[in-house]
């Protein structure tokens, strides 16, 4: 008996990856990302703390053809936390928040 042929529809493929479903998941997903970030955020003025957003994006992934959601923080000390630097140390909290919902 001869394997089936399967013909992947890449248009469909494509309209699936940039689909209001799959960018709303990927928010949802982000959205628990950031609460655990500001969970475990550093507080000295709160600045850094009160600063992470989610950002719904087109155009992602290696060929731009997918939509996507970015988690960031817009302090302007943002990346000193994450990576450390001046004497600080790194705390990477986005590093950390991401990778503990890897189980998702």
């Amino acid at each position: 008996m001869a394997a089936p042929k399967v013909k992947i529809n890449r248009s469909g493929i494509r309209q699936l990856l940039n689909s209001s479903m799959i960018t709303a998941a990927l928010v949802s997903h982000a959205e628990e990302i950031k609460a655990v970030a500001e969970a475990t955020a550093p507080v000295d003025s709160g600045t850094y703390k009160a600063s992470f957003e989610v950002w719904a994006r087109r155009r992602m992934g290696v060929r731009k053809d997918r939509t996507g959601a970015v988690v960031l923080n817009t302090a302007r000390h943002a990346r000193f936390v994450e990576y450390g630097g001046d004497g600080a140390p790194a705390h990477h909290i986005l590093l950390r928040a991401a990778t503990s919902r890897r189980d998702m």
